[in-house]
């Protein structure tokens, strides 16, 4: 009984997994593999993604800042 219920769970499963299979497509000739940036676009991407880490971090030393200051403010 038993192993009459697994290999029936056995083929449900796959049955249903190879119902949602999908066939590979051909691909679009229009569409590039691959994209390449000029100069001055792969500067403005670092300048943006560097300054964005800074604030980041400038956010974190605040946060830490506030978190590790004691409880006294001075006499």
């Amino acid at each position: 009984m038993r192993i009459l219920t697994v290999a029936s769970v056995l083929v449900l499963a796959a049955v249903s997994s190879g119902a949602h299979a999908q066939g590979r497509t051909a691909p679009d000739p229009k569409v590039r593999a691959g994209s390449a940036y000029t100069s001055e676009e792969s500067a403005s991407l670092a300048n943006a993604a560097r300054e964005k880490a800074e604030a980041l971090e400038r956010a974190r030393d605040r946060r830490m800042r506030s978190l590790t200051r004691g409880i006294c403010t001075g006499c």
